[in-house]
């Protein structure tokens, strides 16, 4: 573990009446009008007799003439000094607190006041707000555990000091926000100190390292006997044993414009923009823009962000990249609103780009679970303006289109609706393509005879296409007694007995699609004359 003596010293740049204090012994009062040593000693001092000392210690010659804006040095030992305490401001999800004295942990709740000694906890979407005496505001993230070690005014006010532990997690810091010389605010970690004076920045801790992130400010990393200096918009890393590392540039500002600001389908997803140095992103999503209500929480390397439920409502995504050095980089925020519920079905028949061949085609969806009924569109353009059907509340998960298609391109899309008629979102679109069917072959040429064969003449067909017959004794084509294909634009036949037929043919495509049959009723004679018919028998005796 790095030697606790390891500190982080914030130090606003801008100047003010204070001296370097990365290691504040003592408070520096700025001498105001009509002050007195002595009236300074009894509003300040814990012993107001001990102003003779405050005298000497500050080599002030004229005790009573005290010149307006000079800095007078008083150590903190010797300042009037009370309790304090920390007011929670937020408490959401898992948050707890085991105050001082108390043998376990209890839920903490806003506007609770929380003495030094207390212990505060977080869990998943866990996110506590600590206010302390002097506005100073701690965030703690989810997942974290910090304790509040010292907090005190003194002075009647006229310093503010919190000392807190984060033993493990995130906090992000909005320290004096007033500006107010003299406060004071530490973070302890396991590896490193954190010493804030007017600024802004973030700490992330485990037993091994401490990634901090300086937002507002100048903060001053030490470890093992070495300072660096961590400027506004910088970060550094202290490791166990080792020097800080030098301060680097934190990742930029991610571009959100090009992220959906409307999401209908589970899982919430937002694709990252492209950014070098990136190695992982993380994101946050809250109601507010203030992340005081953290909801859901990831943390990815690949190229989406990806979230598996939300009410419907509108929200912030917080999104940070994140470098080699596992420092966050700034912030970027994105508002969207979710619109998922009721749930959207899955669109199954027809599937996309499928082609249809029946000019009425029938359209499959599944159940949706918070559906009571449907909203279909049918549309010949993907903006679906080019409307052809429409149906406002189907019961059934299957719709035939009402009106008969002309060939080409169509899309088509469906909408969950409640009891109380709330329509969800849309389900993708899909796209079908209808092709009509071969038509049924015009039958109507003679049937020409041979001895042994039926020859019926057929209409041409389109190239790629071919026919399908049968002959059957009903037109109902049960009782067949031929089936094939020919092998030109003929029906050869062997001849059947003399009676009547139906001959059926259909032209069929490459792709086994065949169209509607066409019928042709035949009459076939016998082969002998209708005279000879009674001598048949004789005849073949002779034979």
């Amino acid at each position: 573990m790095i030697n606790r003596a390891v500190f982080v010293g914030a130090l606003m740049l801008a100047s003010t009446a204070w001296a370097d204090q990365s290691n504040l012994v003592e408070w520096r009062y700025t001498i105001r009008p009509g002050d007195t040593l002595i009236g300074i000693s009894n509003n300040y001092l814990a012993n107001p007799l001990n102003w003779p000392v405050l005298q000497k210690f500050n080599r002030i010659t004229q005790p009573r003439r005290l010149p307006p804006g000079s800095v007078m040095r008083i150590p903190i030992a010797w300042l009037r000094q009370q309790a304090a305490e920390a007011h929670v401001e937020v408490a959401n999800g898992d948050a707890r607190v085991q105050l001082p004295g108390e043998p376990s942990m209890h839920a903490l709740t806003v506007g609770a006041t929380l003495p030094a000694g207390s212990l505060v906890e977080t869990g998943d979407r866990g996110l506590v707000v600590l206010v302390l005496a002097d506005g100073s505001k701690l965030r703690l993230q989810p997942q974290s555990r910090l304790s509040l070690d010292i907090v005190s005014v003194y002075a009647g006010g006229g310093m503010v000091d919190t000392r807190a532990r984060l033993q493990q997690g995130r906090v992000e810091l909005e320290a004096n926000p007033v500006k107010k010389p003299g406060n004071r605010l530490e973070v302890q970690t396991p590896s490193a100190l954190a010493a804030v004076r007017g600024t802004r920045f973030r700490v992330s801790a485990d037993e091994a390292v401490m990634h901090e992130e300086t937002l507002e400010g100048v903060v001053g990393v030490s470890a093992q006997q070495t300072e660096v200096e961590v400027a506004q918009a910088q970060g550094t890393v202290a490791e166990t044993g080792k020097p800080p590392a030098a301060p680097v540039a934190l990742l930029p500002s991610p571009d959100t414009s090009r992220l959906p600001v409307l999401l209908e389908h589970y899982p919430l997803r937002f694709p990252l923009p492209a950014m070098n140095g990136a190695v992982a992103w993380q994101g946050q999503i809250a109601p507010d823009n203030q992340f005081e209500n953290v909801l859901l929480e990831q943390r990815v390397t690949g190229p989406v962000l990806a979230f598996a439920d939300l009410p419907d409502g509108n929200y912030f995504l917080r999104l940070r990249a994140i470098d080699v050095l596992g420092l966050q980089g700034l912030d970027g925020l994105h508002a969207f609103t979710v619109h998922a519920h009721p749930f959207a079905p899955l669109l199954t028949e027809p599937a996309d780009k499928a082609q249809v061949r029946l000019d009425q085609p029938r359209l499959v969806w599944t159940q949706s679970t918070e559906a009571a009924s449907y909203k279909i569109q049918v549309a010949r353009d993907e903006t679906f303006t080019q409307l052809v059907d429409e149906v406002a509340n189907c019961h059934e998960n299957e719709f035939q289109v009402s009106k008969p298609l002309s060939e080409g391109t169509y899309f088509w899309r469906v909408a969950s609706l409640t009891g109380t008629g709330e329509v969800g979102p849309w389900t993708n679109r899909q796209g079908f393509t209808y092709k009509a069917l071969p038509p049924a072959p015009g039958l109507n040429k003679p049937a020409q005879y041979t001895a042994d064969m039926l020859s019926v003449p057929l209409p041409a067909l389109e190239q790629g296409q071919h026919y399908e017959l049968l002959l059957a004794r009903d037109q109902q084509l049960k009782e067949r007694v031929w089936q094939g294909k020919p092998k030109d634009n003929a029906a050869v036949i062997p001849r059947p007995q003399a009676g009547q037929y139906f001959l059926a043919a259909r032209a069929v495509e490459q792709d086994g699609t065949a169209g509607p049959y066409g019928l042709q009723v035949i009459d076939v004679p016998s082969k002998f004359p209708q005279w000879l018919i009674p001598l048949v028998p004789a005849l073949m005796l002779l034979l």
